[in-house]
């Protein structure tokens, strides 16, 4: 058989299957994008936040809010859509870096698991000043005894901080503890950031129930990377995921006394990376009990 007489017909074939297979792609990709950006809006108006701009690049969105607060909170409420898989915050000045700004979220009364803003708690009138009509301020009865009251529960407090002093947990709490922070699965993170995964933020909460059913140990965070890329910026990636896990444990109502954070970088591997999945075993965060 002459090969130049059946080469071209195979070759216009191969060429169109191609060709057909990467439209369908396209086409693929572009409802994906459109259900994804229905699905985000819809839970941004949800959550009162429809003034904000949401953008998808296949599954990894990109929030615009004109605050940098807001674009973080924002962020949240779409990182959690089902089938978004990374989710960007923008601000007037650009990127948000992730963490910075929650403090002025919480302050601003919001909520982060809903995305709903808590309504600011008002005075009942029995704790108020009366106006006389000559315009000085006069106490009534009821918040004076509220005031003896408060010194009484004030007094009462410091008398039970007194008989019960910490109490150093014995052996048995700290194996324990040790046993069921071993138990919690792998907290994962967005590739070469710190930014929670929604699956991290879930695990996360995981260690935060575990560490409230141990109120009596201390416990370090320790933040492990594979050996790709640099040492300098696995030990600084290493540093900040650790701490970002520890920062979300104080807002899940950790006491942030109990807690301390650690990197390592790439200098104490689980296994000899031979493989990728060696690599995603040594990439880790470990919570050690410490006290």
């Amino acid at each position: 058989m002459n090969l130049r007489t059946v080469l071209p017909p195979v070759v216009v074939v191969v060429l169109g299957f191609g060709a057909l297979s990467g439209v369908q792609n396209t086409g693929f990709r572009e409802q994906i994008e459109a259900t994804l950006t229905e699905s985000a809006e819809e839970a941004l108006a949800a959550a009162g936040r429809s003034d904000v701009a949401v953008e998808l690049t296949g599954r990894d969105a990109e929030v615009t809010a004109a605050t940098a607060v807001d674009a973080l909170v924002a962020a949240e409420i779409v990182g959690d859509v089902t089938g978004v898989r990374t989710a960007a915050a923008y601000g007037p000045g650009g990127l948000v870096p992730p963490g910075s700004g929650t403090t002025q979220a919480h302050v601003a009364g919001e909520d982060e698991e809903t995305g709903e803003t808590q309504a600011e708690p008002t005075a009942s009138p029995e704790a108020t000043e009366a106006t006389s009509d000559d315009g000085t301020d006069e106490t009534t009865d009821d918040e004076s005894d509220d005031e003896t009251s408060t010194d009484d529960s004030t007094e009462e407090s410091t008398d039970d901080e007194t008989a019960e002093p910490d109490r150093e947990p014995t052996r048995k709490e700290r194996e324990r503890a040790q046993e069921d922070l071993v138990e919690i699965p792998s907290i994962t993170f967005v590739t070469d950031s710190a930014r929670l995964t929604k699956d991290g933020r879930r695990v996360v909460r995981e260690a935060a129930e575990v560490l409230e059913e141990h109120p009596e140990v201390e416990v370090r965070i320790e933040g492990h990377t594979d050996s790709v890329g640099t040492e300098a910026h696995n030990q600084r990636l290493s540093e900040r995921r650790a701490q970002a896990v520890l920062d979300r444990l104080v807002e899940l109502g950790v006491d942030a006394d109990r807690l301390t954070s650690k990197g390592y970088g790439e200098s104490d591997p689980l296994v000899v990376p031979r493989t990728f999945a060696d690599l995603e075993q040594n990439r880790r965060v470990e919570f050690v009990v410490t006290r």
